[in-house]
């Protein structure tokens, strides 16, 4: 399909997919409303002026020991609880690498696909931020929006404290309201046009499945800690967009999701995501439908798996530039190991995250912690690559994971991380980007540090 798939043009502001669904039997998608009402600037949420330092410095026991959590001369507790209060004072709204075509100066000339791409990478790759320059507005990213919720909910179960969950689900709320108007079924895309190559364009709005994914996982973690099911009905009406609404693509002969309704590229990660997403959902619901759907994915996804141990990014490998770069492949491995965990010791996806484990650590990460780009390119090191390796390697009890997992928050809070509050975006060949991107470093950073404390 070309680059414009599906893009509604006629500027009227509504959408092609939602208006060919709209019939009599149209599904809606379930509502959500917070159990106890809160005020929109989130007042509830006192649990960020807890008794972690405001610099985010080191901490003691009671005893006058340091705490287990010290990393750098840094408490990532106090660390954590500064990250999400730095981004809660901005109303989780700010910056993204890729947001350059919300300029009106830039969206008004570039109405063909080498256009937008060169104002996507013209303003990302910028040595200055030159947003405030081109009208870029700082805006909440539903996938920003998404990590911030999880990690909240990972310090709800941590800290037990009311206050982190009652900041989950206004967050909820908020991602309740606004789901992607473009679909009946729950799902959600970026805050801004993104032109992928030559492959397709993905206007404001419309959905994807990634961004789907992350926007879904804090609703079953919801439903996980509290019960509620509201939040699973939301998550199960996302499993349905993904087995209904996304497009698929015979590809090395398996049936594989495309990335969004409207194309045809097939990212592997993608739809590693997907079956993670519909394997947890069909486990809470007990639905057969939803299960045996994931096995198909992820058979796709060990399948797609070559001999070093990595994934290219997509099938086939020559449609993308990236080769086995590093986050991506984090993704992969963390779906995995949610499903590899009810399988037998010799079943092939276990034997493939096992694979998978050892190749990402031995090839993707310097002796200092440092996250390298892919196997065979260090830098650009990069906040969202530290991220996702502090999500990667605490899904086991491994001490190599453990050890891994400190050196990359080692390196990443000496070399990354502002005591104001914030995470730069990544260290490059020459110039290191130290604009706060509100989903790609901060809200990413803030998971991987809950995580990383769990």
């Amino acid at each position: 399909m070309g680059q414009d798939a599906r893009r509604t043009d006629d500027e009227t502001g509504g959408s092609r997919a939602r208006s060919e669904r709209e019939t009599d039997g149209a599904v809606t998608a379930p509502e959500w409303n917070r159990s106890v009402p809160a005020d929109t600037k989130g007042e509830d949420s006192d649990f960020l002026a807890g008794d972690a330092d405001r610099d985010g410095g080191s901490e003691s026991d009671d005893a006058g020991e340091p705490s287990s959590a010290v990393v750098a001369g840094y408490d990532t507790e106090a660390v954590l609880r500064n990250s999400l209060e730095w981004a809660r004072e901005r109303d989780y709204a700010g910056y993204d690498p890729y947001d350059g075509l919300n300029s009106p100066i830039l969206s008004a000339v570039s109405r063909h696909w080498l256009l937008r791409l060169m104002a996507i990478h013209g303003v990302q790759r910028c040595p200055l931020n030159v947003r405030p320059y081109l009208g870029v507005p700082e805006q909440r990213n539903p996938k920003g929006i998404g990590l911030f919720t999880s990690a909240y909910l990972n310090e709800y179960e941590r800290t037990g404290e009311d206050a982190a969950l009652g900041e989950a689900e206004r967050l909820l709320g908020w991602l309740a309201d606004n789901r992607s108007p473009a679909f009946d079924r729950s799902s959600w895309g970026y805050n801004f046009d993104w032109q992928n190559s030559t492959k397709f364009f993905l206007p404001a709005g419309h959905p994807c499945g990634v961004v789907t994914v992350f926007c879904t996982r804090p609703f079953l973690r919801h439903h996980e800690l509290t019960g509620d099911d509201r939040s699973l009905e939301v998550a199960r009406d996302a499993a349905e967009f993904l087995l209904e609404d996304i497009g698929t693509e015979s590809a090395n002969g398996y049936e594989a999701l495309t990335y969004t309704p409207y194309d045809s590229y097939v990212a592997i990660n993608a739809n590693a995501l997907a079956a993670d997403l519909l394997w947890q959902v069909g486990r809470r619901t007990g639905e057969e439908r939803l299960l045996d759907r994931a096995r198909e994915l992820f058979a796709f996804v060990v399948d797609a798996q070559t001999d070093v141990g990595g994934w290219h990014y997509s099938v086939p490998a020559s449609d993308s530039h990236l080769g086995y770069d590093n986050f991506h492949t984090g993704f992969v491995l963390e779906s995995l190991s949610r499903y590899v965990d009810a399988l037998d010791a010799d079943h092939p996806a276990r034997e493939a995250y096992e694979r998978g484990m050892r190749f990402h650590r031995e090839n993707h990460f310097e002796s200092d912690g440092a996250p390298k780009f892919e196997d065979d390119q260090s830098r650009p090191y990069d906040a969202h690559a530290a991220a996702q390796a502090l999500v990667t390697f605490t899904r086991r009890d491994d001490p190599a994971d453990a050890e891994l997992a400190r050196r990359v928050l080692d390196w990443t809070l000496k070399r990354l991380y502002d005591p104001e509050g914030y995470f730069y975006r990544r260290v490059g060949r020459v110039l290191t980007d130290a604009t706060p991107y509100i989903r790609w470093s901060q809200a990413w950073m803030c998971l991987g540090m809950s995580e990383y404390l769990e």
